[in-house]
């Protein structure tokens, strides 16, 4: 059977197709496209004019669908609609317009999803899961290969570039704000812990595309399965993003080279997960290449967890 799967982010919105045969799926189909709804976001508020380029991705992402006759699918929201003020209406006006049910997940879900789609490949027992996307981060403990708590923080690498960068890169001032609002964000809700957290597991499409970045520069080898979070540190040397009057023309470059797409969200995405990984003490990291969008189809739709 096909079914379909529609994560409407706050930087992409993004159709999967799935074969699933006897709770085994394989993927079929990625659509995705870039919509940026932060940028349509005024006092909180999900502008109309955010409203109409929603509907249109929206029904386009229908109408692939239907003319694939996919009966079998579901739409599900994150941090795009669930940090607004106007959720409730927004959604109701998809019903209205366009027919489809849009399910709205709550930052620990979020979380907890992304740690069930990801959970066959992680490979240690206990540390912590982020799924850093556009706007939000979701912070997932886990030991013995089990969720022991979750969180979300209101920050994001979309969410982040609008509110901090004045060009398309950040300078020094704006890269060390980043930083520092989110360690305020894990600080108010209570994150500290003594010792550390050695491993960590990333989730997103701005961390794999650090690591696109990171093997383009020759810091890591190409099949490496672990990550040695220092090599984040090398990457900002290897950038100079540590020196006040950096080059963009540089910094741009290598970004066009391996993710164009990511040109406006990649550095502020290092950053945040510079600040995450020294907050936590954590020394590994490990990219998962699934997603919530996996943890969704095995736990809703499958009932595997």
């Amino acid at each position: 059977m096909l079914y379909g799967i529609v994560d409407i982010g706050s930087n992409t919105v993004r159709l999967n197709i799935y074969r699933c045969n006897n709770d085994k799926i394989s993927l079929v189909i990625s659509k995705k496209e870039t919509l940026g709804l932060v940028f349509y976001i005024n006092n909180g508020i999900l502008t109309d004019k955010g409203i109409e380029k929603l509907l249109t991705v929206l029904q386009e992402m229908k109408d692939s669908l239907d003319y694939l006759k996919i009966d079998n699918y579901s739409f599900f929201a994150t941090a795009s609609l669930r940090n607004i003020k106007n959720s409730t209406d927004v959604i109701q006006i998809i019903k209205k317009d366009t027919g489809l049910e849009i399910d709205l997940l709550s930052g620990e879900e979020e979380g907890n999803l992304s740690f069930c789609g990801s959970i066959q490949i992680i490979k240690e027992d206990n540390g912590i899961l982020i799924d850093l996307g556009g706007g939000s981060v979701e912070i997932v403990f886990f030991e013995d290969k089990k969720i022991k708590k979750g969180y979300s923080i209101p920050i994001g690498s979309l969410k982040m570039f609008n509110e901090y960068v004045s060009d398309i890169i950040p300078n020094k001032e704006e890269s060390i704000l980043i930083k520092e609002r989110t360690t305020l964000e894990l600080d108010k809700i209570g994150l500290r812990f003594p010792g550390k957290i050695p491993f960590m597991c990333g989730v997103g499409g701005s961390i794999r595309a650090i690591e696109k970045i990171l093997l383009n520069l020759d810091l890591i080898e190409k099949k490496s399965e672990i990550i040695d979070l220092k090599k984040l540190e090398q990457l900002e040397i290897k950038l100079n993003l540590n020196v006040q009057d950096f080059n963009n023309k540089d910094i741009y470059d290598q970004i066009l080279h391996v993710k164009p797409s990511r040109i406006h969200t990649l550095i502020p995405a290092l950053l945040i997960l510079e600040a995450i990984t020294s907050y936590f003490g954590c020394e590994e990291l490990e990219i998962s290449k699934f997603s919530v969008r996996e943890g969704y189809l095995y736990t809703k739709i499958l009932k595997r967890f």
